[in-house]
């Protein structure tokens, strides 16, 4: 026989015979233990597909098959002040756009319309756009492209609601948070951070969205010294939960290049790992993959025409 009791809210086993494991793993296992009718392994009819074809890929032809930003997953990305993280991740959103995706903006550092306005400037590759160029972006974008408005510190939970309303009521795929150093959480919050990273992925999988987070590296004695994984700021443990983690630095001395995309995690199918030699263009601000290749024209032509 076996005596069950409740203290401070947990079930004890009194063992007064050999089988008091069996009892406890009837207790707590019952309900863990899955067999293949289970809703989470019929799940799998639906997730086998032709491979990638829900995931985002990087913006450039040459690198369709290094990187996929799949549904239900957290990236981290991370680079020195004025390395192209935030223009580059406006470049990546115009590129889900371009490819039926939707996407929210949160840029916890920007005004608004400075978004807006960064956004239509890299799309119409210039920095002096026509009414009737900034009007094609706008219709084009609509109920595609969304922009949260706050530039002050936001309650991380309070955030991820709107998240999860904002992907409930509009069916946003791709959520950038720019950064984390904006969200009411103490750098060295260790448990919140780590409650932080908990929080991220329940939501990616719960809203069926892929969340980019940006995560400033700590400051070095160089600001041109190259970063590793263990320099990002305040997000050791976000960092250890995210499915990838990317970082974009600038190469003021390299002949050959200018800009350093590095892949250090990334968990999925894709599963490279590596670094990927990158060119800044100037009047649009995207990043190109080839030094002589042309940006990419995220409008219709008719828009580009005088």
């Amino acid at each position: 026989m076996h005596d069950l009791t409740v203290m401070d809210g947990r079930m004890l086993v009194t063992r007064d015979d050999h089988d008091w494991l069996l009892e406890l793993g009837r207790q707590r296992g019952d309900s863990r233990i899955l067999g293949s009718q289970h809703p989470t392994a019929q799940g799998l009819i639906r997730q086998f597909r032709p491979p990638l074809s829900e995931g985002l890929s990087l913006p450039w032809a040459n690198a369709i098959d290094f990187v996929r930003f799949m549904p239900r997953k957290v990236t981290v990305w991370s680079g020195p002040t004025f390395s192209g993280k935030t223009a580059f991740l406006r470049q990546l959103m115009l590129h889900a756009l371009a490819n039926r995706h939707k996407a929210l903006f949160v840029s916890l550092e920007e005004q608004p319309d400075d978004v807006w306005r960064e956004f239509i400037t890299m799309a119409t590759l210039t920095r002096s756009p026509t009414p009737a160029q900034v009007k094609w972006c706008l219709d084009l974008w609509d109920e595609r492209l969304f922009v949260f408005d706050s530039v002050e510190l936001i309650d991380p939970t309070v955030l991820m609601g709107i998240i999860r309303y904002a992907a409930d009521c509009f069916g946003i795929t791709h959520v950038v948070i720019d950064s984390l150093m904006r969200l009411n959480m103490r750098i060295d919050d260790y448990d919140g951070q780590r409650e932080m990273g908990n929080l991220l992925g329940r939501l990616a999988r719960l809203a069926d969205v892929h969340i980019h987070l940006v995560a400033h590296p700590r400051k070095t004695a160089n600001s041109r010294m190259e970063i590793d994984l263990y320099d990002i700021r305040g997000a050791q443990d976000i960092v250890a939960q995210a499915d990838l983690v990317i970082t974009l630095e600038r190469k003021h001395q390299a002949l050959d290049h200018d800009s350093v995309l590095t892949v250090w995690k990334q968990r999925g199918d894709a599963n490279w790992i590596g670094t990927m030699k990158l060119h800044f263009h100037k009047e649009s601000r995207q990043m190109l993959f080839g030094r002589f290749d042309e940006p990419a024209r995220y409008l219709p032509q008719e828009a580009y025409r005088p």
